[in-house]
């Protein structure tokens, strides 16, 4: 029970500072004091610093997909997409707009580099992709969204403004580009009558 107390703590410590200085620039001895455990029991856990990254990257994956199901879970598209960017700019907000995306981030980081914490963040950006196609595309069914788009070219021109405002929102520490870049958004998407609400 201790150890995976141990083992808990070393994850939360390390997601913690790879969503605000990035998984190159957190060093072992970094994770070792903020979780408060010596290098031998961070390596009994986590034999590698990458072994360690993609479990805390997994589990921030687990915790994207909750997030994401309680902002679609119910309502009309047009509600429920403003409630997404709600939940986003609440999030950031209450990090002082200092961290960002974890995925984003990291993407950047590993972006030109073979590695698993590459493929695994693309993963989880199709992943991303694959729950905004599907609500649009359920959009469409309900007749609240145009059938001449096409919900995966929507769902990734989503992902890929929300990722630039965030990435601005982190530059300045300030949440205006990510308030004007979803008010546009909305602007933008085509809901029809059925999503209004």
């Amino acid at each position: 029970m201790r150890g995976e107390e141990t083992r808990s703590r070393i994850l939360e410590e390390a997601l913690k500072l790879f969503q605000e200085k990035g998984i190159s620039e957190t060093s072992i001895a970094d994770i070792e004091q903020a979780a408060g455990v010596s290098k031998g029991a961070l390596y009994f856990h986590f034999p590698s610093k990458e072994t360690l990254a993609l479990e805390a990257l997994r589990k921030a994956r687990e915790a994207f997909k909750q997030f994401l199901f309680e902002a679609f879970s119910e309502g009309p598209p047009r509600r429920s997409l403003r409630r997404f960017f709600e939940m986003v700019y609440q999030k950031l907000a209450e990090e002082g707009f200092r961290t960002g995306c974890l995925f984003g981030n990291t993407a950047i980081e590993v972006a030109n580099r073979e590695s698993p914490i590459r493929d695994f963040i693309e993963e989880i950006f199709e992943d991303w992709k694959e729950n905004l196609k599907e609500v649009l595309a359920q959009a469409q069914d309900r007749g609240c969204l145009c059938r001449e788009l096409n919900p995966e070219a929507l769902a990734l021109f989503l992902i890929a403004a929300l990722e630039g405002a965030i990435l601005l929102a982190r530059l300045k520490k300030d949440g205006q580009p990510l308030e004007t870049v979803t008010r546009v958004l909305e602007t933008l998407i085509p809901f029809r009558e059925g999503g209004s609400a």
